[in-house]
């Protein structure tokens, strides 16, 4: 395993990270386990692939992904369902179609957003980003929400009003990185009648013995949060502060914490076709339905992403479908996903393993490090 520690060494040797935490299991063994650098340059804290609680962002998608796929199982909804049937607020959706001017139109759009639409990313649903007319609007309305002083609705209310908004596309059209997991979060809380939050704890975190892993870190376990630096601009650390409650918003697309340790075990789950020593979260067929990719060719033609090279997309889950274009000495097959602060996690299953790598970028910069991480751990095989 020499070749993922020297790797893995140089990134923070060359100054281009502060520190991370990784472990790599093969056949139910950990092959190699490392940490690299500090949780907290100023405190000299050093990092710890036990005991460090990362913020891992877009890697809760996968685990909110897990929790409604166990609703699916017990047959509480279909795929093709309209998510309106769950969220009204996403009947009669519109569109925000934008001219060449960068003006926009809002016209009604032919169909409804699915349930399959949301698991893969092909709803419309934007983030509140600049790179579609629907993110601008969607931004331009956040902001005046926060300024009304206007109390948070709760994520069930939140969903419906994020579906009034406008769509990017016609549902189906192509693929988008959006705001979709975290509607499908909002359908856990209507079909359960818990939290997000208490649901996920009480049917993935407890029984797998996710200990570390919530939407909050308690007070007595602040001081183990790896501090966020901007990598570009001299290692600049964040003041970004992180609850030690129950938050508001229980972000299921990216608001999660967790551990090396914690993801490890739900990416084994996953490997094991959803069972892990005894203890069955999903069942083999919906592991192996969420890690298939279901992507048209046509869809596919949105996914531009460096990161996405050689990839398509299941239910969640990035796919690997074609290694030579990706430039990864991987498998077909495998599959996972990462998060803005250059968190990432792959299941293959040809090679029967699972790595979990956990690390504190702004910007998260996956491009630049996951490629050569992936080539010294494969190389070890």
């Amino acid at each position: 395993m020499q070749l993922i520690e020297n790797t893995l060494s140089r990134f923070v040797s060359a100054g281009e990270i502060a520190g991370c935490a990784i472990r790599v299991m093969r056949e139910d063994e950990i092959l190699y386990e490392g940490s690299f650098g500090y949780a907290d340059i100023e405190k000299k804290i050093s990092m710890s692939a036990e005991n460090t609680v990362f913020p891992i962002a877009s890697m809760s998608k996968v685990v909110t992904v897990a929790g409604i796929l166990q609703l699916y199982e017990q047959g509480l909804f279909r795929m093709w369902d309209p998510v309106s049937t769950f969220l009204p607020g996403f009947k009669n959706p519109k569109i925000a179609v934008e001219k060449p001017d960068h003006s926009c139109e809002i016209v009604d759009a032919r169909g409804e957003v699915t349930m399959r639409q949301l698991f893969t990313m092909t709803s419309g649903v934007p983030y509140g980003w600049g790179d579609t007319a629907a993110g601008r609007i969607r931004a331009e309305k956040e902001a005046e929400f926060m300024k009304s002083g206007n109390p948070f609705p709760g994520l069930v209310g939140y969903a419906n009003w994020v579906g009034r908004l406008p769509l990017a596309f016609e549902p189906g059209e192509r693929w988008m990185y959006g705001f979709s997991i975290d509607i499908l979060g909002a359908v856990i809380e209507v079909l359960s009648g818990k939290t997000l939050g208490e649901y996920l704890k009480e049917h993935i975190f407890d029984p797998l013995g996710m200990k570390d892993t919530g939407f909050f870190v308690p007070p007595e376990k602040q001081g183990r949060i790896a501090r966020l630096y901007q990598i570009n601009e001299g290692m600049k650390p964040s003041d970004r502060q992180y609850p030690a409650r129950k938050p508001e918003f229980e972000s299921g697309g990216g608001g999660l914490f967790s551990t090396v340790p914690d993801y490890s075990r739900f990416a084994q789950m996953l490997l094991h076709g959803g069972t892990l020593d005894g203890v069955r979260i999903l069942g083999r067929k919906t592991v192996d339905l969420m890690s298939t990719d279901h992507l048209t060719a046509e869809q596919r033609k949105g996914d531009n992403w460096d990161t996405q090279r050689g990839y398509g997309y299941g239910l969640g889950v990035r796919v690997m479908t074609n290694p030579e274009l990706a430039g990864i000495n991987g498998s077909v097959g495998e599959w996972g996903w990462d998060g803005a602060f250059g968190n990432w996690f792959c299941v293959d299953p040809k090679e029967r393993l699972t790595c979990v790598y956990l690390t504190t970028n702004l910007p998260g910069d996956h491009y630049r490090f996951i490629p050569r991480l992936m080539a010294s751990m494969y190389a070890s095989l």
